[in-house]
């Protein structure tokens, strides 16, 4: 596994998952979600893999970052969270992403669901 931090995020890396943590009260837009996507290419190349969000600190997210360049082999979605503002929040976003969009209230759910996807 491969780790990656900046001021706003944590990202782990694993053969066929990521794990993207955002820090507490960041607003996550366009520009640093493309530093995201940027950690993301030079890591899976061409590669299929699937994102888990662990919303595991409040923060906001700009549906732009849906809207726009979304990653062509990032196959799915899941959000791990236990709390329902925060859950309820991704449900607003999940229009704005067209490929498998899930839900979990415990990490190792969410690396299961990860792990069997291909």
């Amino acid at each position: 596994m491969q780790h990656f931090s900046n001021e706003f995020c944590q990202i782990e890396f694993y053969d066929r998952f990521v794990i993207l943590v955002i820090n507490e009260n960041v607003n996550l837009t366009l520009d640093k979600a493309s530093e995201i996507r940027d950690n993301l290419r030079n890591h899976y190349k061409s590669k299929d893999f699937v994102m888990i969000t662990h919303r595991k600190f409040k923060h906001n997210v700009n549906v732009d970052v849906y809207r726009q360049g979304q990653l062509p082999n990032m196959k799915g979605l899941a959000i791990v969270s236990d709390d329902l503002e925060e859950r309820n929040k991704a449900i607003t976003e999940q229009p704005y992403y067209n490929k498998s969009f899930v839900f979990f209230t415990c990490l190792e759910e969410a690396k299961s669901w990860a792990e069997a996807y291909f």
